[in-house]
């Protein structure tokens, strides 16, 4: 087999996997399908001479730690981002693995340079972050509990209120079950008391898991400078510490605000230029999470350059497109301070770099 250089395709399953290789005019020179596994993957690609294989391509969402086994034994393996990379592999008529494979070859042969890359990264990082998803999963589960709840006493014209004390909503329903028992002769406890043992055991596993984020975060170096910023709490913190990871990757500060989505959309086609609300790429996660710092740091933070900068900026273009404005900057002080190793100064003598605004 000659050094002609090749470029492979990856769709990765949970069992099995689809391997396509294709050289550099497009042919396909070797087509496998194998199980999901290195040492699978690797025979099929071992064919061809690891310095021959260009790129291998993979989407995002597929099982990262095989493609660190795969880096480790020295592949070139890139991870592209899935909503990009599927409107690529769009353009063929049929979506089976064979024609994914094939796509995601031809992406790494014509279009490595245009689809985005996806970082990849470390395994405690992966698992600090998963925590963060975990609590945000957990909290929506018992945001609906706590729903069905209330729309259920709502029929009986009772309003259960938002409940804020350790032990959840348990005392103020079964106030309300009584009362309904007394006033319409009605016992509802067996028809809801499953769904508020339910509620109960999702806001103890949420205080769990908070007092684990608080506690990772207050380990951590960094997250401990994050937090310094009035309105960046432990799970903020934690949440930018493990979109970034490693704050090398952005060659500009300002680069940060694209990649979680922060800046605005544009359209410019001849005479027309348009400029739209933000991009919303990138983690939709931490931004939200930037945007309720920015609130908090709007009412609560201390009198600084920042503050003065939102309330001139709130007062042109309103409260809303404002709080998306400090977003973006906060995003931008809290990746310079990482970098800098710096902590956050009310008036800074350096100029941060002037943001466009967005709604």
């Amino acid at each position: 087999m000659n050094n002609e250089q090749v470029w492979a395709g990856l769709d990765l399953g949970l069992r099995r996997t689809h391997v396509c290789v294709v050289d550099s005019e497009g042919v396909v020179v070797h087509e496998e399908d194998c199980e999901t596994g290195l040492h699978a993957i690797g025979s099929a690609l071992n064919a061809f001479p690891m310095v021959s294989l260009g790129l291998v391509a993979v989407e995002a969402g597929s099982d990262t730690h095989i493609v660190r086994k795969l880096r480790c034994a020295g592949y070139p393996v890139a991870i592209f981002e899935a909503r990009k990379a599927s409107r690529f592999l769009a353009v063929r008529r049929n979506k089976t693995d064979a024609s994914d494979a094939r796509g995601l070859a031809d992406l790494a042969r014509i279009g490595r340079n245009t689809i985005s890359q996806v970082y990849l990264k470390s395994p405690d990082c992966e698992r600090l972050r998963g925590t963060v998803v975990m609590r945000k999963r957990v909290v929506l589960l018992r945001v609906i509990a706590e729903g069905v709840l209330r729309s259920r006493l709502r029929l009986h014209g009772q309003v259960l209120k938002r409940a804020r004390g350790a032990s959840g909503a348990r005392p103020q329903v079964e106030a309300i079950l009584t009362q309904i028992k007394a006033d319409e002769a009605i016992d509802l406890s067996a028809e809801l008391g499953p769904l508020l043992d339910l509620s109960d055991s999702l806001t103890a596993y949420l205080k769990q898991l908070n007092s684990e984020i608080e506690a990772r975060a207050k380990s951590n170096e960094v997250c401990r400078l994050l937090m310094e910023v009035a309105g960046v709490g432990p799970v903020c913190a934690v949440s930018f510490y493990t979109a970034i990871e490693d704050p090398s990757r952005f060659a500009r500060v300002s680069d940060v605000a694209a990649y979680l989505g922060l800046v605005p959309r544009r359209y410019q086609s001849g005479e027309v230029s348009r400029t739209h609300g933000i991009t919303k790429n990138g983690s939709k996660l931490t931004r939200t999470h930037l945007v309720t710092a920015a609130m908090v740091f709007a009412r609560h933070g201390p009198d600084c350059a920042l503050k003065e900068w939102y309330a001139a900026l709130s007062e042109r273009v309103g409260s809303k497109r404002a709080r998306v404005a400090l977003a973006r900057k906060l995003a931008i002080v809290l990746l310079s301070m990482w970098k800098n190793n710096a902590h956050f100064e009310p008036y800074p003598t350096a100029r941060l770099p002037e943001l466009s605004i967005a709604s």
